[in-house]
């Protein structure tokens, strides 16, 4: 593993380094739980994000099989409108380059192993140049929500 700060930004060399991410940053909310994105397809994990304007919605889309997913309850909140999806735009690196390794990081309210989630947070790795940040979180505020860790 080589997760390490280059020019004030985080990077790492693989899915490992992604998912240590969770780990080290603190301003985020401490995940308890950590799952890689893969193509219920293709099994791929390099992705094309979309996110709407406050980042509390992500669809990918696989670059292997071409497999449009919405992460975790997005469809529920994704833009429908002609208005709201003028407000949707696609993830890209500062290099420029728009394909990423993704992760979701699950708070749960406690321990247990029926707690339900209070906040989860998308980050991703640049294939490219393997810079790292998060691309959206948002708050779940209804439960039972365990159910969206199976629904990376």
């Amino acid at each position: 593993m080589a997760l390490r700060t280059v020019n004030d930004r985080w990077a790492g060399d693989n899915l490992d380094d992604l998912v240590a991410y969770f780990g080290a940053d603190p301003d985020e909310y401490p995940a308890h739980q950590v799952v890689a994105a893969r193509c219920d397809q293709c099994t791929g994990q390099v992705f094309v994000l979309e996110t709407d304007e406050s980042s509390t919605c992500v669809r990918r889309t696989c670059v292997s099989c071409d497999q449009t997913t919405h992460m975790l309850d997005s469809e529920e909140h994704w833009p429908t409108t002609e208005e709201e999806a003028e407000a949707q735009y696609f993830v890209e690196c500062t290099c420029g380059e728009d394909q990423f390794e993704t992760a979701v990081g699950f708070t749960f309210y406690d321990d247990g192993p029926t707690s339900d989630i209070r906040w989860v947070s998308i980050a991703v790795r640049c294939t490219t140049d393997g810079l790292i940040g998060y691309c959206a979180s948002w708050k779940i505020g209804y439960g039972p929500s365990r159910h969206l860790v199976d629904s990376v």
